[in-house]
């Protein structure tokens, strides 16, 4: 595409590109620079004596490193630890200037690496760059395709929500609201009216939403809603997991979905029948469910919609079931990359060949958004020098406590690093865990966005990905669960069964995400050995095969705060524990040798399986009657 023909004096990512991206290390040093003045008399800093830290302003002809290596010689690293006091106090005791100089507007929850939650408060300031990265990387997206791709007023776009009423979150001391990042705009309306953070032209409307109380309910109808709407251009769901779900729910449950729309009534849906008894609801929705059907033609678009929906999803087996659905669908959005990269081969069979599978559009996570897509053809993103202040520790280097960083102009295509971030909301010198790949430096390739002409030369721009979160195993609709709360599940079940006098002993452990379920599920594969010359009888076989979904589900609730509230909101549904037969785990590294031709020097312990093959094996490895 000729970048000329996207050029526009209005178009926010040339003005961001060209006042920001193409002065990367000094815009990013000035970020610094007025988040130290304006929060260093906070209590944090004071602690810590560094309240007169950098707080002048640069000398004519002064090194621009100079005073940002003295910010890192005198700043140590700092990681939850060092902020859980802090936070703690600002929840509970509702104190203030503890961090930022800012008023907290929301706190932000997720998963740490024990059974503590972590906390993080935002600012106006935060949610403010949050808004503006999510509509930079929309005017990205927008100039990455053909301006014909796109046809308003009535092309809508579906972005699964999941949200409650403001009413519903838990409060601080002094009334701040409590929740995940993503639920914000619930929480705080007030603030999306300025700053809106979900697309307008979105299939059913946050207000809606808010009222569903049942998770899987509400991506039902979230779906019906969808569907209803031929003019769809974008399908977003933010956990590639999550996705592949919400497509299942589809083929799943189509005749339902289309008895709802045929009807104009959600009586035919056995989610709403079961989980909604707010009749007034029910008659809203019904209501909402007509006027779109009202907006494309009646009831002669009616009859023909459905017949479109039952004829296509009765093609299970035929890819491209989104762009058969939605024939003016130009791209659909979800986690693609890290972790989830296991599942793009199949989100991109539900997308087909005419619908472009790209990344998320924001790089982000608790602490807030950091990043901007680069490319509707891969997983880079230009790191935003206006949100955060950026340092990177090199992949070799993890390990330390206190490593040697580097800076967004010192990084190096080929390489990973762990990112390092000073924000607006008084985290300094965080270690976020997030590692990254820094893939290549950005250029006029006809597979990242195009570029305004000017400047000609192109500056010292890196790009990066998301190579991994340390310690994320089973993340299905962001509840992060990592090894460690696994295995604490396990050997928490071990010790009471070996109280119950059964002589058992851990060996390993195997897991994977079951989305052909409704509600998705975990699934733990279990090998344990027996104490030497100990028999393990039939009947005691029996109970442990009768106890270890139970047993291992109420252990990991209270290992991982987040998986009992997605169960609590019944996002997910009680994970299954089998318990497989000696020797399950040596034959697979085996086969799996043998078939891959991977050197058993790269052979590691596979916490999360990867392919359905791989599932099926531990699956007909499960015990029977005997441990053999």
């Amino acid at each position: 595409m000729d970048p000329s023909s996207q050029e526009s004096n209005r178009n926010p990512f040339v003005t961001y590109y060209q006042a920001s991206l193409c002065k990367l290390q000094s815009t990013n040093n000035d970020l610094l620079k007025e988040i130290l003045q304006k929060n260093h008399l906070c209590t944090f800093f004071m602690d810590r004596s560094m309240s007169c830290l950098l707080t002048h302003s640069t000398a004519a002809g002064e090194d621009q490193y100079e005073w940002t290596d003295e910010f890192r010689k005198k700043f140590p690293l700092t990681t939850y630890e060092d902020y859980r006091a802090y936070m703690d106090r600002m929840v509970n005791e509702g104190e203030k200037n503890l961090l930022s100089g800012e008023n907290v507007v929301y706190f932000s929850l997720s998963s740490g690496t024990t059974d503590k939650m972590k906390t993080f408060p935002l600012t106006s300031t935060t949610m403010r760059k949050v808004s503006e990265s999510m509509q930079l990387g929309h005017h990205i997206v927008r100039r990455s395709f053909p301006p014909t791709s796109f046809s308003p007023p009535k092309q809508r776009s579906f972005v699964l929500l999941s949200s409650k009423k403001s009413d519903s979150f838990e409060r601080s001391k002094h009334g701040i609201p409590i929740g995940p990042i993503s639920q914000f705009m619930s929480a705080v309306p007030s603030f999306s009216q300025n700053y809106p953070l979900v697309p307008t032209d979105n299939t059913l409307g946050l207000d809606t939403i808010e009222e569903i109380t049942d998770f899987e309910t509400s991506v039902f109808i979230q779906l019906v809603f969808a569907l209803a709407n031929r003019n769809i251009y974008s399908y977003s769901v933010t956990f590639a997991s999550g996705f592949i779900h919400t497509v299942k729910l589809i083929e799943n449950y189509y005749e339902e979905i289309s008895d709802c729309i045929a009807t104009n009534s959600f009586e035919h849906s056995s989610f709403v029948q079961k989980n909604i008894s707010d009749l007034n609801l029910i008659l809203i929705l019904n209501k909402k469910l007509n006027e779109v059907i009202v907006e494309h033609g009646e009831e002669t678009y009616r009859k023909e919609r459905v017949a479109h929906i039952r004829n296509e999803c009765s093609k299970k087996n035929d890819p491209g079931i989104l762009h058969r659905l939605w024939p003016t669908m130009v791209y659909a959005c979800t986690a693609v990359g890290s972790t989830f990269a296991i599942y793009k081969d199949k989100v991109q069979f539900y997308c087909g060949e005419r619908v472009r599978l790209m990344n998320l559009i924001m790089y982000g996570a608790s602490e807030g958004y950091f990043g901007s897509l680069a490319s509707v053809h891969t997983d880079e993103y230009f790191l935003l020098p206006t949100h955060a202040f950026f340092e990177f520790i090199k992949e070799e280097d993890i390990h330390q406590d206190q490593p040697k960083t580097l800076l967004i102009s010192e990084i190096e295509p080929g390489n990973r690093y762990e990112l390092v971030c000073t924000t607006d909301a008084g985290l300094v010198r965080y270690r976020m865990g997030d590692v990254v790949n820094c893939t290549r430096l950005l250029c006029r390739a006809d597979n990242l966005v195009p570029l305004p002409k000017e400047p000609v030369e192109i500056p010292r721009i890196p790009l990066v990905s998301l190579a991994y979160r340390s310690g994320t195993l089973l993340s299905i609709y962001g509840e992060r669960t990592n090894e460690q709360h696994v295995m604490n599940a396990l050997q928490q079940t071990i010790h009471q069964w070996r109280e119950q006098g059964i002589p058992i002993k851990f060996y390993d452990f195997t897991s994977y995400p079951n989305l052909n379920v409704s509600p998705v599920k975990y699934v733990i594969f279990l090998e344990f050995i027996t104490d030497q010359e100990c028999i393990i009888d039939s009947e005691q076989i029996q109970l442990l095969k009768n106890t270890a979904n139970e047993k291992v589900e109420q252990q990991l609730c209270k290992a991982n705060q987040n998986y009992l509230d997605s169960r609590h909101k019944a996002m997910l549904g009680p994970l299954d524990c089998i318990l497989v037969r000696i020797g399950t785990f040596t034959r697979f590294l085996s086969e799996f040798l043998r078939m891959d031709r991977v050197s058993p020097l790269q052979v590691k312990p596979h916490r999360m399986l990867k392919t359905e093959g791989h599932f099926q094996f531990f699956c007909d490895n499960r015990i029977e009657k005997s441990l053999l």
